[in-house]
């Protein structure tokens, strides 16, 4: 299934902010790969916020390439809006325009996305699909690892924070793959320095990394094989 492995691990975060740089130095340091859903217009701007305390802000628009070397960047909206809320030309705005602005900073073709606040309908996946984006992520847990068939309304196995998370990884690591078998982790790394439990997002990677039976991919190269 990817490159003669059965299983797989990715991860997904979200809005392209400071605390990203912890995440993928964490990431990169167990050789584990990521997908980031960015909002171009929003990046290198002073948007911030409150989360439990810590203040969340926007990365630079300098060197995020390097930054992001080696991960995977899509698309979440070009200003973060709730895609449920929208006309069909106002959302088709929204995520082309990213689209657009993304491929332009990154040399890169975007093939997929993450839908902001976890927000989607029929016409909101009808627009992603028009849009040439080839998969979309939720937020709603799914706690297996069975393939998916529609790839534009993609269920993650579960938040970083899912109080199964380790019960997961475990019962993931210890399977017997006779089918492909995917763990894929998702949330914002804002969260982390919130909640203060960046040991858990580190005890969360030793545990899946370095494995001989896993592939470790990009969400693009394990939903699409790319």
């Amino acid at each position: 299934m990817w490159k003669g492995f059965r299983k797989a691990v990715t991860f997904s975060y979200d809005d392209g902010v400071e605390s990203d740089r912890k995440l993928l130095d964490i990431l990169n340091r167990y050789h584990l790969k990521g997908t980031f859903n960015l909002n171009a217009g929003l990046l290198g701007s002073p948007d911030s916020w409150d989360c439990k305390g810590f203040q969340v802000a926007r990365l630079p628009l300098d060197n995020l390439g390097a930054l992001y070397q080696g991960h995977e960047i899509a698309v979440h909206g070009l200003l973060h809006l709730h895609p449920t809320e929208l006309s069909r030309e106002a959302w088709a705005q929204e995520i082309g325009e990213d689209k657009k602005r993304l491929e332009a900073l990154f040399g890169a073709e975007m093939a997929g996305m993450a839908y902001a606040y976890g927000q989607y309908d029929d016409q909101v996946v009808e627009v992603v699909k028009e849009t040439g984006l080839r998969y979309a992520r939720t937020v709603q847990s799914t706690h297996g690892f069975a393939p998916q068939a529609n790839l534009l309304t993609f269920h993650p196995t579960c938040h970083h924070n899912d109080p199964q998370v380790f019960e997961l990884i475990e019962r993931f690591l210890s399977c017997e793959a006779d089918e492909p078998q995917l763990f894929y982790l998702w949330g914002h790394s804002y969260e982390l320095d919130a909640d203060q439990n960046w040991d858990r997002f580190e005890r969360i990677c030793s545990m899946l990394a370095g494995r001989d039976d896993v592939f470790y991919g990009t969400n693009r190269e394990v939903l699409l094989g790319e």
